[in-house]
C-alpha cells in the first residue's frame, strides 16, 4: 500500500494500491469504527453459546447441541467473526504502519529544505 501526496496523480503501475493521506485518514476511520463494532459482535457471539434447550426432550437437546456445543452455529460465526477481527486488525496496522513510512518521508524532506542553504551559485 502506498499513500501519496495529494497532489501526486491516483494511477499507480503495478500491483497494491495507492491512496492519498486524505483518503488513507477516511479509509482508516472507518476500519477502526468497523473494528470496534466487530470486536463488541465477537463478544456477543460468546453469550449466544450460552443458550440453553427450551425443554429437555431429545429434540431440543440435538438442536440445542447443533447450535451451541463443541463446533456448533454459533461456533462457527464466533470463529468467522474473529478472523474479520484479525483481517481487520491487521489492515490498520498496514494503513498506519504507511502513514508512519509516508510521514518520515515527509518530514526528512522538509528537514532537507530547511538546512539548504539560501542562495545559489548566483549568489
Amino acid at each position: 500500500m502506498e499513500i501519496r501526496n495529494s497532489s501526486e496523480p491516483s494511477a499507480v503501475s503495478g500491483a497494491g494500491f495507492s491512496l492519498s493521506a486524505t483518503e488513507a485518514n477516511a479509509v482508516l476511520s472507518q476500519a477502526q469504527s468497523t473494528l470496534e463494532k466487530l470486536v463488541e459482535l465477537h463478544q456477543q457471539t460468546e453469550l449466544l453459546k450460552q443458550v440453553r434447550p427450551a425443554a429437555h426432550d431429545p429434540a431440543s437437546i440435538a438442536y440445542n447441541a447443533q447450535l451451541a456445543n463443541g463446533r456448533g452455529v454459533f461456533d462457527a460465526a464466533r470463529d468467522h467473526v474473529g478472523a474479520e477481527v484479525t483481517y481487520l486488525g491487521e489492515l490498520i496496522d498496514k494503513v498506519k504502519e504507511a502513514f508512519r513510512a509516508t510521514t518520515g518521508y515527509e518530514s526528512d524532506a522538509a528537514q532537507d529544505l530547511a538546512a539548504r542553504p539560501q542562495g545559489g551559485v548566483a549568489g
